[in-house]
């Protein structure tokens, strides 16, 4: 594409309510109330780049430090020299630009009393950006002094916005290309425009919403998402989202461009010859044509990331088919029938990050879950098929299946099979110490066998077993109640619980 981002053109508001929506705050700073009433009569009109001005008072240095501290954003102050001390107003000013170390408000300074402090002295001493006689500040000059201010004000406020924007955008490529997990990828995008644009302080925006899309088979698929839309991946676009949000997206595929239109941000993302990737950002306000340029400037590194992601997904992806294409060879089952593997992986998962495990430590935990039983790959069919119970000699043979797994995976001496090792070893380990085979008991158990082991019985008691047809969900619930603090982690089962509609959804992503 030879141009990333084309923007929607925005509507000019000229309406005293769009006026109102966006000011500019103004300080008068003055120990007469006298100058106080005439500065807000005669710039009471006032208006300029669509804004009026709000107006805010203190009568001493002391009640303008404490506005200062609560009002970051202040564009212009109207200040008076000698308010409670002959140079009360060059102190506040030397408190405004080193302590609270802002540059950008633009000083007015103001004396009724000239001598007091020379003219040419203040401008070299501090840093302020106008000095005036009271006298001589008719509605005339004091609409120029204060145009003037604002415009200066707006400029540096821009300069200063682009720098920040044009560092963390470096900050935010760095951390990006590091994010290969795509949920984590999204995550971080959804992060960094947020911050882009200057959105950490409305606390609706930060509950913005994010989905990331692919084409699969000429249908639109989720790859991941974000806010409301989180836990959504492989459904596709009309499953998941409302009907409005549909025709952005399909608006960004048919065109090949992004825009921005109400609160949404639709990025349009072209990965090689045949790959497309649509990001579409919920919850946005109102974008400027700054936001725009730092966004157009961040969107090129998107595309080089998603392409640095996609090969690593790939490669990701091949690795867990590889793995769970044994766990199941393991099961004694046929890939093509059954996704037991797959969905006690998922599962896993889910779990692991909702109980609190950061991203890698999930997908380890994912892996072990689907290598759990590996260890039964020295077992017969004649103990793993059998509708009977098992001898006494039979179930000693089966448990051995545990020590057996432990053993193949930690022989392969890989940083990834390690855990899976520890995962086979004490996947039959039961909370209350009953257990097998070492009869560990609690927390001695490993997190992610605990994880794993709600998940492979859960999955388990919900599918036909050669020995028995498939429980019903209220009967699985049940079992799984009764069992709280005795097989499994009672915070599991809680967690579980809590977040079912999500795991019963990736029984529909894996169906028999």
């Amino acid at each position: 594409m030879s141009e990333l981002l084309k923007f929607a053109n925005e509507k000019v508001e000229n309406s005293k309510e769009a006026h109102q929506s966006r000011v500019w705050k103004v300080l008068v700073v003055d120990d007469e109330t006298d100058i106080h009433s005439l500065t807000e009569m005669v710039m009471a009109d006032f208006v300029f780049q669509e804004r009026v001005i709000t107006f805010f008072n203190a009568y001493s240095a002391k009640e303008a430090r404490k506005i200062l501290r609560e009002n970051s954003d202040i564009a212009v102050i109207l200040l008076d020299v000698v308010m409670e001390t002959e140079t009360a107003g060059l102190d506040l000013v030397k408190y405004i630009r080193e302590d609270l170390d802002n540059k950008l408000t633009r000083i007015v300074l103001r004396t009724g009393q000239p001598g007091s402090a020379p003219e040419k002295k203040v401008i070299i001493n501090y840093d302020i950006n106008d000095y005036k006689h009271k006298t001589e500040l008719t509605k005339a000059k004091l609409d120029t002094a204060i145009v003037a201010s604002i415009r200066a004000y707006s400029k540096l406020l821009s300069l200063n916005k682009n720098q920040n924007g044009l560092s963390k955008i470096i900050e935010a490529t760095n951390n990006m290309f590091q994010l290969n997990f795509m949920d984590r990828f999204i995550e971080g995008i959804l992060k960094q425009l947020t911050s882009l644009l200057d959105l950490e302080e409305n606390t609706k925006t930060l509950n913005a919403s994010a989905i990331a899309l692919a084409e699969e088979n000429d249908i639109l698929t989720i790859l991941a998402g974000t806010g409301k839309y989180a836990f959504l991946r492989k459904m596709t676009i009309e499953e998941a989202v409302p009907p409005e949000i549909v025709k952005l997206v399909l608006k960004s595929h048919k065109t090949k461009e992004s825009f921005f239109t109400d609160n949404y941000y639709v990025g349009y993302y072209q990965i090689g010859p045949k790959r497309e990737n649509i990001i579409l950002l919920e919850g946005l306000v109102q974008i400027s044509d700054d936001d725009k340029y730092l966004i157009e400037l961040f969107s090129r590194n998107i595309s080089i990331a998603f392409e640095n992601n996609d090969r690593f997904r790939e490669s990701i992806d091949t690795r867990d088919e590889i793995l769970f294409t044994l766990g199941e060879v393991t099961e004694k089952h046929k890939p093509s029938r059954t996704h037991h593997v797959k969905r006690v992986g998922e599962i896993a998962f889910r779990l692991a990050e909702l109980k609190g495990l950061n991203h890698k430590e999930a997908e380890k935990t994912k892996i072990a879950a689907a290598l759990h039983d590996v260890g039964k790959i020295l077992l017969t069919d004649k103990i793993l098929d059998k509708e009977t119970a098992l001898t006494e000699n039979e179930i000693e043979v089966m448990h051995s299946h545990t020590e057996s797994g432990e053993e193949i995976l930690r022989a392969k001496r890989l940083s990834f099979l390690e855990n899976a090792a520890l995962v086979a070893a004490q996947h039959h380990e039961r909370w209350d110490g009953a257990g097998y085979p070492r009869q560990l008991k609690g927390k001695d158990i490993s997190i992610h066998a605990r994880i794993a082991a709600i998940s492979l019985i859960y999955d388990a008691l919900m599918h036909d077993q050669p020995y028995r047809k498939a429980w019903s969900e209220e009967r699985t619930f049940e079992y799984l109640k009764n069992n709280s603090g005795k097989i499994f982690d009672p915070s599991l089962v809680k967690i579980f619980f809590e977040n079912y509609p999500l795991i019963k959804a990736i029984n529909k992503m894996y169906p028999e």
